[in-house]
C-alpha cells in the first residue's frame, strides 16, 4: 500500500512539474519585449538626466522575473554614468550602465545590445536618449541611439564628412577573379579584367563610409569573387551573386552601423560576416553573424571580453574560425563555443638578420589545395623593405593549429591610380 502511495505521489509531482513547465513556456511564447522608442515616463520638471534615469529604471524593471524568457531576463541594471550631451540644438543624455543577467543565454547580448565583460553574467551597455516634453508632466522617448550614431549627427563630424578624401587604385590583373573600382562604379571580373561586370549600386553600398569617404581598397578577407559565389558586405547587408554577376541579391544581416573593416567567409555549411557595430573610447567592437541560408542570421559567441581592433577574420571551408587582433591570434573549432590562442612563431631567419621581428599584424588568410595560409604584415608603422617593396611573412598550416614560416612575400596592395 505504501509503495502505491509513493508511486501516486511521484506521478502527481511529475505531472505538476510538467504542467508548470508547459505553463512557463506558454507565458514565454507570449512575451513581448518592452517598448523603447515611443514609451513615456512621468516627471514634473525640466531635467533630461532625471527623465532618462527614470525611464531606464522602468524599462529594465520590465525585464525581471520568471515571466521574462532567459534571452531577455535580467536580475539588475545599474547606471554607472549619465552625461547630458549638448552638441545639438536639443539635449541628449548618454547612459553608461551595467546589466546582470539571470542566465548565460548569449542571445541577450544581441537583444539588449550589450557588451561582454570578463565577469560571468555581467555585461555593459551604452545608449543615448532624447525625449520630447509633452507639456503635461510626461516625456516620450523619440530617439534611442548608440553613442557612435549620436557622434555622426554632431556638427564636428559633419564638417569632417564634408571634406572626404578617397584614394583610387589600379586593377589587379594578376588575379583572374577580383573586383575593380573606377569612376564611382564597382565591378567584378572573372577573366583578369578583360570583361568587367558592374555591381548595381555597389559603389554606394559597399564602399561608402560614414565620414563621407569611399574605401576603394577592400580588405582581402572582406569579399569573395568566384564563379560559384560572389559577395560583398554592404553596410548591414550582404550583396551577392550566384551566377557570375548576372543577377544580384541582398541578404539583410542586422540593424547596426558598420564602422570599420568588415570580414566575410563562405564555408561548406554557411556564411560568416563580421563587422564593427559599436564604438566606444576609440575602440571598435565587432560581432559575427552566421547564416546557413542567406535569409536568417544569428550571432556567434565571441571570446571573453569581446572583439575589438580586429585585423583579420577568416572561417575555413570546414568551419574553423580564426580571429586576429594584430599579433594576437585565436581559433575556434566549434563555432564560437570555445576559443584558444595560437602562437605564431617568429621568422627566425629574418629576426636573426635584422635583430628584431618586423612582422606583428595578421592581415589575411586563404586556403589552397587543403593547406591553410596566413599572411603577417608590419602594421601601419612598418617600413621594412626588400627590393624596393614592403614585404610580409607567409605562413602555412596543415593541421589548422600549428603554423610554419614559409617565406617573405611582397606586399600585394594594388598600385595607386595616377
Amino acid at each position: 500500500m505504501k509503495i502505491k502511495q509513493i508511486m501516486i505521489s511521484a506521478a502527481i509531482f511529475l505531472w505538476a512539474f510538467a504542467a508548470a513547465a508547459l505553463f512557463r513556456e506558454f507565458v514565454w511564447d507570449r512575451f513581448i519585449p518592452p517598448q523603447t522608442t515611443g514609451s513615456s515616463v512621468e516627471y514634473y520638471a525640466d531635467d533630461p538626466e532625471m527623465v532618462s534615469r527614470i525611464w531606464f529604471q522602468e524599462y529594465f524593471d520590465q525585464l525581471k522575473g520568471w515571466t521574462v524568457p532567459y534571452e531577455y531576463r535580467i536580475t539588475d541594471a545599474r547606471i554607472n554614468q549619465a552625461e547630458v550631451l549638448d552638441d545639438l540644438d536639443e539635449p541628449y543624455v548618454q547612459l553608461d550602465y551595467t546589466v546582470y543577467t539571470a542566465s548565460s543565454n548569449t542571445q541577450i547580448v544581441q537583444n539588449l545590445e550589450l557588451m561582454t565583460t570578463d565577469t560571468r553574467r555581467m555585461f555593459t551597455g551604452q545608449m543615448v536618449l532624447h525625449f520630447t516634453d509633452n507639456g503635461d508632466g510626461t516625456y516620450t522617448l523619440d530617439n534611442k541611439l548608440r553613442p557612435v550614431q549620436y557622434q555622426i549627427m554632431t556638427p564636428e563630424f559633419q564638417e569632417e564628412r564634408n571634406t572626404p578624401q578617397t584614394q583610387h587604385y589600379k586593377i589587379r590583373t594578376d588575379e583572374p577573379m577580383t573586383y575593380y573600382i573606377a569612376d564611382g562604379v564597382l565591378y567584378v571580373t572573372y577573366d583578369s579584367g578583360d570583361t568587367l561586370i558592374e555591381v548595381p549600386d555597389g559603389y554606394e553600398k559597399v564602399c561608402a563610409k560614414s565620414d563621407g569617404r569611399y574605401e576603394e581598397l577592400l580588405h582581402s578577407n572582406s569579399y569573395i569573387v568566384t564563379e560559384e559565389f560572389t559577395g560583398f558586405v554592404a553596410g548591414n547587408d550582404l550583396l551577392y551573386s550566384t551566377d557570375m554577376g548576372q543577377t544580384w541579391q541582398t541578404s539583410h544581416i542586422g540593424d547596426y552601423p558598420n564602422l570599420a573593416n568588415s570580414f566575410f567567409s563562405r564555408t561548406d555549411n554557411g556564411y560568416y560576416v563580421t563587422f564593427a557595430g559599436d564604438r566606444s573610447l576609440g575602440r571598435d567592437y565587432y560581432t559575427t553573424f552566421y547564416s546557413s541560408d542567406l535569409e536568417n542570421w544569428k550571432t556567434i559567441n565571441s571570446k571573453e571580453g569581446g572583439w575589438s581592433g580586429l585585423t583579420c577574420v577568416y572561417w575555413t571551408q570546414s568551419g574553423i574560425g580564426y580571429y586576429a587582433q594584430g599579433e594576437y591570434f585565436y581559433m575556434t573549432p566549434d563555432g564560437g563555443a570555445t576559443w584558444q590562442e595560437i602562437e605564431i612563431p617568429e621568422a627566425v631567419e629574418v629576426t636573426a638578420e635584422l635583430g628584431f621581428n618586423p612582422y606583428d599584424t595578421v592581415e589575411r588568410m586563404y586556403e589552397e589545395s587543403g593547406i591553410l595560409y596566413l599572411v603577417v604584415g608590419q602594421g601601419d608603422d612598418g617600413d621594412y623593405v626588400r627590393d624596393g617593396s614592403l614585404v610580409e611573412a607567409l605562413y602555412e598550416s596543415q593541421d589548422g593549429s600549428t603554423f610554419t614560416f614559409v617565406e617573405e612575400i611582397a606586399d600585394d596592395t594594388p598600385e595607386e591610380a595616377g
